[in-house]
């Protein structure tokens, strides 16, 4: 232990002249604090805008700091996604940032894979060990085989990526994991492009939602949330209503006016049923030409559909007529299903009430960006050397693998994602590669097997922009910068990646503008205008975007006239399947704190109670009163879920607000590795589901067993200590 030796003053003396050090870094000695630097005052608060990385959402947010520690989060007041507003998980960043279990610096792997045996070693070893790595492998001729596992290539690290592609003269296999299915895959059909649109609940008057679950992980949950506060808001205009259809109530059901419990993976069928009703009784204008275009709907009539769908024909014709009815009607939702596809063909369905009802550009309705595309490192030279398209995800490379056999992989490069937690079954092939490295920062399940560790700085340290396309012409570019100095021996995977290509030899890399991170922020942030007085000076625009954090302007492009595209949705006609082994529907869901068990090692968020069961530091079973006493199950128990794939235990929640023949489990636990936080907190629900996502369902048994179960709510005497769990 460090002697720690200090400075009195006021007369009564001083014990020695040393300095009190925190974690090497001399901006945070005692000294400054009565000798000011030209960086802060002591005692005065600084507030420094950034981008938020707790979500994709991209939120702004303010940090204040003091003394060169960050310590409170808000919401960025001028920027247009959020206005202010933050999120819990947001909030949280700051435990991501000081987390006692963040890895410390680069290491490599001594013992056994897996074994945990790890050496520390400089960053210029382990860049050179990576360099020398990737050299070998493209003189063997398989460097496009290498596998880059991330949650986005977009930004500094896709320009990165792509350099060191170009460097390997090959193409990395990368791999897009999303975190949450509650990102709809059918907008391409329902509006043209890739650009996600914006739905203006704000304006709408009447809202129907397919199980979007907006106020908790849709999208942009901070974003629409205040939307819907404007929705609610009766000032000026009447109320609106607001329809929620799904399976089990979220908290955005139960936030809703009226909440109906569809059958699931039937929202696309509902949705069908309704614009069946909508042209049949000619509810809208020139409704025969629609049906000429898409041809008859007959089959989907809602009196043919109850029975697939779990709502009465008399309800659906009701909301059927409402929502033609309404101003200023909008559908969405993400839509659910048992695969990818049902999923997209549930997601155009939905979308086809937007076009139907003509809403598209129209206040209430879907706001369609101009252009296709924003990127602002698009200014840099050589941002698109190399290129980089999309290929599977975890788990559809790990179905790939098991039904075709092993791959030859020389490579694992692993960064943001955890492909053994969210993908079980990718372990198989994980364990048997003959390299892998980690830029986590902390010691997850993956990273558990690497062969090298390169720890990646948090948000609130590293470079970054985010470029967003919003409604019409206008976009915005959200600033992610350093609010503090890097806490441990870090360093931005982006940094890394670029100093292995220098050591590479690839000369562009060389470049001014690709020395850094920074530098490609610095450089990419001096070519966005400000239309205010005083940029005429040369620095002015990087100065004023630094300090506001974001950047709001319009882009060139218009908007093309789409049809809405309606997919062969015949197979939501299919009776599903029923199994007397499986008699009952799981259903994984984001949990809207912890996501899918990537904020499990945030202590704040693990003692956010659930909004509707009040359960926290845990996982649980949500199961339908009737379905419990039938089964012989009450609140508590220890139940055992088991499906084709596996079987996990959890203690029961008896849940009213769901469909008989349905459970559901939050997909946040299930660690083993991921801090003190987060291990042994419950099961991974994937394991019950290797090769799906959150809101993806199968088939499932509930059996209760002995044993003790171990369910903490709040307000309950049963409470965490978590002195005893290190």
């Amino acid at each position: 232990m460090k002697r720690r030796e200090f400075i009195i003053l006021g007369g009564i003396g001083a014990t020695s002249a040393s300095v009190l050090s925190a974690c090497g870094h001399p901006e945070e000695k005692l000294i400054p604090a009565f000798i000011p630097d030209d960086q802060y005052v002591p005692g005065i608060d600084y507030w420094k805008a950034s981008t938020c990385g707790m979500c994709p959402a991209g939120c702004g947010i303010i940090v204040r700091t003091r003394e060169h520690k960050a310590n409170k989060i808000e919401g960025n007041p001028l920027h247009p996604v959020n206005r202010g507003a933050l999120c819990a998980r947001g909030q949280a960043g700051l435990e991501v940032l000081y987390n006692p279990d963040r890895i410390k610096g680069p290491m490599k792997r001594v013992g056994e894979r897996g074994e945990g045996k790890w050496e520390q070693i400089t960053w210029g070893e382990a860049i050179k060990t990576l360099a020398d790595k990737l050299r070998e492998i493209k003189s063997q001729g398989i460097a496009s085989n290498i596998v880059f596992a991330t949650l986005s290539l977009r930004g500094v690290l896709g320009i990165a990526v792509n350099f060191l592609n170009s460097a390997l003269d090959a193409k990395f296999l990368p791999t897009q994991e999303s975190t949450s299915r509650e990102v709809a895959r059918g907008y391409p059909h329902s509006y043209g492009g890739e650009a996600t649109p914006i739905f203006d609940i704000a304006n709408a008057s009447y809202l129907l939602s397919f199980g979007a679950r907006f106020l908790e992980t849709w999208h942009s949950p901070v974003m629409y949330s205040l939307a819907f506060g404007e929705f609610r808001r009766s000032s000026g205009k009447a109320r609106g209503k607001f329809v929620q259809l799904e399976p089990r109530m979220s908290l955005t059901g139960a936030n809703a006016d009226e909440w109906l419990p569809a059958i699931v993976g039937s929202e696309g069928l509902i949705a069908l049923a309704i614009a069946q009703v909508i042209i049949r009784e000619k509810l809208i204008e020139d409704a025969a030409a629609f049906e000429s275009q898409i041809g008859p709907l007959d089959q989907y009539a809602p009196e043919q559909t109850t029975t697939l769908t779990g709502i009465t024909a008399e309800t659906i014709v009701r909301i059927a007529r409402e929502f033609a009815g309404s101003e200023r009607p909008l559908a969405i939702g993400p839509g659910a299903g048992s695969s990818r596809e049902l999923g997209e063909i549930n997601d155009a369905a939905i979308h086809f009430l937007n076009a139907l009802s003509r809403n598209i550009n129209k206040p209430g309705g879907v706001l369609l960006p101009a252009s296709e595309r924003f990127e602002v490192f698009d200014a840099l030279p050589l941002a698109e050397v190399g290129g980089t398209g999309w290929w599977e995800s975890i788990n559809e490379l790990s179905v790939r693998i098991n039904k075709a056999g092993p791959v030859e992989f020389p490579a694992l490069l692993v960064h943001q994602i955890n492909p053994v937690l969210v993908a079980p079954r990718s372990i198989e092939w994980i364990m048997g590669l003959p390299f892998i490295a980690s830029f986590s920062s902390f010691m997850d399940e993956t990273t558990r097997l690497a062969d090298l560790v390169m720890p990646d700085q948090t948000d609130l340290e590293g470079w970054d922009l985010r470029s967003m396309l919003m409604a019409g012409s206008n976009a915005a570019v959200s600033l992610v910068q350093p609010v503090v100095e890097p806490q441990h021996n870090t360093m931005q995977t982006a940094d890394v990646l670029l100093a292995v290509c220098r050591d590479l030899k690839f000369k562009e890399a060389d470049s001014e503008a690709y020395q850094s991170a920074e530098a490609m922020v610095k450089h990419a942030g001096q070519k966005l205008k400000f239309s205010h007085p005083g940029t005429d000076a040369e620095e002015q625009p990087l100065k004023r975007f630094l300090e506001a954090g974001v950047w709001v302007g319009s882009v060139p492009g218009k908007a093309d006239v789409f049809e809405s595209q309606l997919l062969d949705s015949s197979a939501l006609l299919t009776e599903r399947e029923t199994n007397d082994s499986y008699p009952l529907t799981l259903l994984s869901y984001e949990h809207a704190a912890l996501g899918s068990g990537d904020a499990a090692n945030l202590p704040a968020l693990q003692e956010l109670p659930d909004p509707l069961t009040s359960v926290m530091w845990g996982s649980w079973v949500e199961i339908n009163p009737k379905t419990a006493a039938s089964l012989g199950v009450n609140d508590g128990d220890l139940v055992e879920v088991a499906t084709e794939h596996g079987s996990v235990r959890a203690p029961a929640v008896l849940f009213p607000a769901i469909r008989p023949e349905v459970i559901a489990m939050p997909s946040s636990q299930g660690h083993t590795a991921y801090g003190r936080y987060a291990n042994g907190r419950g099961p991974n629900v994937a394991v019950l589901n290797p090769f799906g996502m959150p809101g993806q369902s199968i088939g499932a048994k509930v059996t209760k067993i002995g044993g003790k179960s171990r369910l903490i709510r709040f307000g309950t005497e049963l409470q965490e200590r978590m002195e005893k769990r290190r």
